[in-house]
């Protein structure tokens, strides 16, 4: 893929190169999980630490997923503090142990100052081709499922009920 796929801030896929990946997998009939991460609290984040905090956040939440989720994951930034996961091949107790991961990964992270700041992600899920059989019914499903994080308390990850 070329520059027009990558992210220019994190160096990971914009959205239109991720859901083209996607679509790709599911094309193959790649079972997988769908997962929408959105930085908790992160205007708050931006209000208090400034814009080029904001974008060292950011950097530190692609570099994190890079580093967390398996090699042939499918990992996107899709707009603003929205990052996207394609997990492939795995079971939900694995996508559990990876999300749990992830989250201590992202919680500690040391400013160019030297300062510590405290972090955490709500994320929602969505397996296809169980709970879409699109991009379109997967994304609105992992949505939903984050909704309902970021309503109940956020700082977690749930899959969509059925």
């Amino acid at each position: 893929m070329g520059l027009s796929a990558i992210d220019f801030l994190t160096g990971i896929l914009n959205r239109r190169a991720f859901q083209k990946s996607v679509e790709d997998e599911m094309y193959k009939k790649t079972p997988g999980v769908f997962i929408f991460i959105d930085v908790d609290n992160f205007k708050s984040y931006n209000d208090i630490y400034g814009h080029n905090n904001r974008d060292f956040c950011l950097k530190h939440f692609a570099e994190t997923m890079k580093k967390c989720f398996p090699a042939e994951s499918i990992i996107g930034r899709y707009g603003g503090d929205e990052f996207v996961v394609y997990l492939k091949n795995l079971t939900l107790e694995e996508v559990q142990n990876y999300m749990a991961d992830f989250q201590r990964m992202i919680s500690h992270l040391t400013l160019p100052t030297g300062e510590q700041v405290q972090l955490s992600a709500s994320a929602g899920g969505a397996a296809f081709p169980d709970q879409g059989e699109d991009f379109i019914s997967l994304c609105r499903n992992a949505d939903s499922a984050l909704y309902n994080v970021k309503q109940n308390g956020k700082a977690a990850f749930k899959m969509k009920e059925k």
